[in-house]
């Protein structure tokens, strides 16, 4: 047993337990706490903890199970057992302990009811036992009793005796709880079905205010005093074998299970809104993606046209770059030069513009003229206005005059 809280909670009616921390070998760890359950938890703040009820709720058994399936065992149990319980079997939540020799299982069996009540209320209370244990299997045994005796000749029993009652715990998982006027008849029935062959002894721990126990003769009797119960159920729960009635849909697994339950359809409809959001950001991601794309041939496109010798690496500061540039030098400047060849066409009233491209630092024009000699005429005003000299690349007659392509730089 690792270090753990032992809860003991003698009476579910009751909303009051005793608590304590225990070692790895049962050895406890401070003193005994008293106080509900809520108190319980928040005294053991989720650490691991083993709860023990009263033995009296409990009903200790035993099933064959034939070829040992572990899978079928509980629901074979509750069928082997059923003639020998005065309940209906779906009333009452069967738990099994660790297969032994002849497959047969060890059962430990409560109300359902009672097992509700258990697990409702700890709930409530905020705590979360790892195991729940009938105190009959928290008292400790010998560890060469665990179970039956390898000879076969001898018994050992554990009893813990106050004024009231007696939990007695026989050989392996067998046991029960009585008041202390019955218990002499049931040690002495169990001391029967040993047979006379068969050597029983009893170790009996006896509580304060215990009173005197009534032990059949032929039954060994070594007493030993017992100043705090919960101390004896943590040597017990140290090193004897026990069943945990954490299981089937009482296992905390289930539980969870049954939490979530009601949560299921919400998970799946948040789930639903949460495909229906990505997706419409998938599409709105997609849309923008290809509008992107569609810039960047736009901005290639016209960065080709801006300055068609230059390689696109960082297009806006190139273009920045190259409008600085063209703006630089006062009347020499792309804004001056603009408007020397501006001012040029507009004295020449026989000659129009039909297009100007920048390439760099040269303005390529196409012009409308009436004659040759008007071109002569456009470039000696424009020499007079700039510093720019006019090329005539190519002229040729139309019906309406001649169309020329010039070169400004």
């Amino acid at each position: 047993m690792s270090r753990q809280f032992i809860i003991h909670w003698p009476d579910v009616s009751v909303d009051y337990a005793h608590w304590v921390y225990a070692g790895e070998r049962g050895e406890l760890d401070g003193d005994v706490e008293s106080g509900t359950l809520s108190e319980a938890a928040t005294d053991i703040e989720g650490r691991r903890a083993t709860l023990v009820l009263g033995g009296d709720s409990v009903l200790l058994s035993e099933a064959h199970v034939p070829g040992g399936s572990a899978s079928r065992a509980v629901a074979v149990a509750r069928y082997a057992l059923e003639e020998q319980l005065a309940d209906d079997v779906d009333e009452l939540h069967f738990a099994l302990g660790q297969k032994r020799d002849g497959d047969m299982y060890p059962v430990a069996i409560i109300d359902r009811d009672t097992m509700d009540q258990v697990t409702e209320s700890c709930q409530d209370a905020g705590l979360r036992p790892t195991e729940i244990v009938p105190e009959t299997l928290a008292l400790p045994v010998p560890e060469r009793a665990q179970g039956d005796d390898p000879g076969g000749k001898v018994r050992r029993w554990t009893a813990l005796v106050d004024a009231d009652h007696a939990v007695v715990r026989l050989n392996g998982f067998k046991g029960f709880v009585t008041d202390l006027d019955m218990v002499g008849l049931m040690l002495q029935g169990a001391r029967e079905d040993l047979g006379d062959d068969v050597e029983a002894q009893i170790t009996v721990y006896e509580t304060g205010d215990a009173a005197t126990l009534d032990v059949p003769p032929g039954l060994d009797v070594q007493h030993k005093r017992c100043d705090e119960r919960l101390g004896l159920f943590a040597t017990g729960l140290a090193n004897a074998p026990r069943i945990n009635l954490l299981q089937g849909e009482y296992s905390p697994r289930t539980q969870l299970d049954k939490s979530l339950k009601p949560w299921r359809w919400t998970a799946v409809l948040a789930a639903v809104l949460f495909a229906v959001f990505m997706g419409s950001r998938w599409l709105d991601l997609r849309k923008l993606s290809a509008e992107e794309a569609a810039l960047d041939v736009a901005i290639e496109e016209s960065f080709k046209v801006a300055l068609p010798n230059a390689r696109m690496q960082r297009p806006r500061r190139q273009i920045e770059d190259a409008l600085q540039r063209l703006g630089q030098g006062g009347s020499d400047g792309f804004t001056a030069n603009m408007a020397a060849i501006v001012d040029s066409i507009a004295a020449q009233s026989q000659t129009t513009l039909n297009s100007l491209t920048l390439r760099g630092e040269r303005f390529d024009l196409d012009l409308m003229t009436d004659a040759v000699p008007s071109l002569d005429a456009l470039a000696s005003d424009l020499a007079q206005r700039s510093s720019l000299t006019l090329e005539v690349q190519s002229a040729n007659r139309e019906d309406d005059g001649v169309r020329a392509r010039v070169r400004v730089q």
